[in-house]
């Protein structure tokens, strides 16, 4: 059990479950619950990984390697892959039908000449090229004609008009000014101080914490993910976190973004500016 490892590393160091707490800021209860495999005091699966993680770092083990460890305690480790050669199972396809080799085989596609053009006698062209020209010169004749009266109808109309055609002035005009847009108040109002220091906490997922106001605890448990809290102090304000990555932090105002990873323990202490 990776716990009675953990214990016996820690003895062998000779430190106490005291000194695990203060340099870790792990709760004393929480690290006698995993030496013990306890995990159902614990607030989670996710923090006690953490827990255990930041415990054998501490400890100057390989934490992922103890992580790997508490997953297989919790649910069981995998089956080995078997790499018999004898037991993998070859999928050999069936022979086709006589039907299907039919359908499946190529049909040879025969090529197909091109068809001859049939010639035309000569008579025959001839007599086709003389038909074009006389219709082309009937439709030049027709419009010279056309063209002929079009050309005196407006020279009569413009006689009669007194040889001057009337123009229209261009109509102008005039262009709106558009409408100016509105400037934004340059002066704001100014923002009234926190007397104190403020914090606000947007919870990402679960994560169990510990929340200190001057000096007095407000909050101590697992809060769900979706969850906005806030809390106001006059001198100070302290934060432990069993889920680090999981919690977003706003101070007075200024995003301070995670303060950690998933599963990471952090503790952080506000002031009155």
């Amino acid at each position: 059990m990776l716990g009675n490892t953990l214990r016996e590393e820690r003895e062998r160091q000779k430190l106490s479950v005291e000194d695990i707490e203060q340099g870790t800021s792990i709760r004393a209860l929480y690290i006698e619950a995993i030496e013990n495999g306890e995990y159902d005091k614990l607030p989670g699966e996710v923090y006690t990984r953490g827990f255990i993680k930041n415990y054998a770092k501490f400890l100057g083990l390989d934490g992922d390697e103890f992580s790997k460890k508490f997953n297989a305690e919790i649910h069981g480790a995998p089956p080995p892959v078997s790499e018999n050669p004898a037991e993998k199972i070859v999928e050999i396809p069936a022979e086709k039908t006589p039907v299907e080799k039919l359908i499946d085989e190529p049909k040879p596609v025969k090529p197909v000449k091109p068809a001859k053009p049939e010639k035309k006698s000569s008579k025959v062209v001839g007599e086709i090229r003389g038909e074009n020209r006389g219709s082309s010169n009937k439709l030049v004749v027709a419009a010279v004609v056309l063209i002929a009266a079009l050309a005196g109808g407006a020279w009569s109309f413009l006689s009669e008009d007194g040889g001057d055609v009337a123009t229209k002035p261009p109509v102008q005009t005039q262009q709106q000014p558009e409408n100016p847009t509105p400037v934004a108040n340059a002066n704001p109002a100014p923002v009234a101080p926190i007397d104190g220091v403020k914090v606000d906490a947007k919870f990402t997922d679960r994560c169990w914490t510990l929340v200190t106001v001057d000096g007095n605890v407000v909050l101590e448990g697992v809060v769900e993910a979706g969850e906005n809290l806030s809390w106001e102090g006059k001198q100070n304000i302290n934060l432990r976190l069993g889920n680090a990555g999981a919690v977003e932090l706003i101070e007075n105002g200024k995003n301070l973004g995670v303060q950690g990873n998933i599963g990471d323990v952090v503790d952080k202490t506000f002031t009155k500016q």
